[in-house]
């Protein structure tokens, strides 16, 4: 093989390219399913699922879920696609050796909590047009954050659907987390090992939950990798989020994005514009479904980049909090190399944009600036060992 085809060997290198490849494949996890919409419409199926609709049941709601599963059935059936092509490449850039049956098992797991959410969306729609005609769109943002807010807070018990998720068993490390989350007031609640290794070496920390049902998780290939000190500095991260209410801010925004794209969706249906049908252009239009998901889809992914502006600013405070917590940034520093190396992404300043997370090498720069003016001793060593 020859130079200018040899595939790259350094993890800065081997990063970019993964990263590279990971776009395309997230590029490819939303086209396909508007594709797959496509297709159904050009085949009039969502005419005939409305006919099978009204067959099988007189109650209108239902007979909007009964809608929605051809619908999801033909997105489904495309992410599933994209989700061997995302097997390849976590394989190829020996990211996982999973074999495609677990892996295919979890991607349909995956794929039946997305019918529930986006079966919620839609129904959350038309109820709240027959709710509140004049502000429906005001009452599906809400009722729509506050779904995405509960997802938010059932994510330890999701993860356990995909992972195995058991009580942290190093004593030590558990002492020090529950420490570092008093000095943060934030009871600890529960700290768990989450179970990834056989599917994955990628590696990841957080805190969720409210209350009794906080939770603090880490992955076992973190504990693999990283030192209990460094496990401490990410934990930390993550537990300045909590403290910082990064979440509900998050929720906030994404609220106004709602609020747009819920008004497009109402003045769509309302004017008549959006209807995918010849018949009945009203409300009780069981063809509108796949022209609410899909207005719906087009608004969240913009919206996004909206979202992850905020978040990349919310990772900074973070980053801030951490090291004030922990009183230095050298485990940060090393814990965020070692990061890189595991989960293989990188990328530069100017394409963050893209990301909900600035590029690692701004952060271990900041980390770098906040340790020389606060006068940390030992930072110097570190950068020395830090790959830019």
């Amino acid at each position: 093989m020859s130079a200018a085809t040899s595939p790259p060997t350094d993890a800065q290198s081997v990063g970019r390219a993964y990263t590279k490849s990971l776009k395309s494949a997230k590029q490819l996890q939303i086209i396909v399913p508007l594709i797959a919409i496509s297709i159904y419409l050009y085949l009039g199926l969502h005419e005939a699922s409305a006919q099978f609709a009204k067959a099988v049941t007189k109650y209108f709601y239902l007979q909007v879920a009964l809608c929605w599963i051809p619908l999801w059935i033909l997105c489904a059936a495309g992410s599933l696609l994209v989700s061997c092509y995302r097997l390849r490449l976590e394989r190829k850039f020996k990211l996982s050796e999973s074999p495609l049956g677990p892996w295919l098992l979890d991607s349909l797991k995956a794929q039946a909590v997305l019918f529930v959410l986006g079966g919620a969306i839609v129904e959350i729609t038309f109820v709240s047009h027959a709710l509140s005609p004049s502000h429906d769109w005001i009452l599906a943002a809400l009722l729509c954050s506050l779904l995405f807010l509960g997802v938010g807070e059932l994510t330890p018990w999701l993860l356990s659907l995909f992972y195995a998720v058991e009580p942290l068993a190093s004593d030590s490390l558990r002492t020090k987390l529950a420490v570092l989350a008093d000095k943060a007031g934030i009871p600890a609640g529960k700290i768990y090992e989450w179970q990834i290794s056989g599917r994955t070496r990628k590696a990841n920390a957080l805190v969720a939950g409210i209350g009794g049902g906080r939770r603090i998780l880490v992955t076992d290939t973190l504990l693999n990798t990283l030192s209990e000190e460094e496990v401490e500095a990410l934990v930390a991260h993550e537990l300045g989020h909590y403290a910082l209410h990064h979440t509900t801010k998050r929720v906030a925004l994404q609220c106004l994005s709602f609020l747009g794209t819920f008004w497009l969706i109402d003045a769509g249906i309302s004017s008549g514009v959006v209807s995918f049908t010849t018949e009945n252009t009203s409300w009780t239009n069981l063809g509108l479904v796949p022209a609410i998901f899909l207005m719906w889809s087009f608004g969240y992914v913009y919206g996004a980049i909206f979202v992850a502006m905020l978040a990349r600013k919310q990772e900074k405070t973070a980053d801030l909090y951490g090291w004030k917590l922990i009183g230095g940034v050298d485990h940060f520093i090393s814990a965020m190399q070692k990061l890189t190396n595991l989960n293989l992404v990188v990328f530069d300043k100017n394409s963050q944009w893209k990301y909900t997370h600035p590029a690692t090498a701004d952060r271990v720069e900041e980390a770098k600036k906040y340790a020389r003016m606060s006068g940390f001793p030992d930072v110097a060593a570190v950068a020395a060992q830090t790959t830019e």
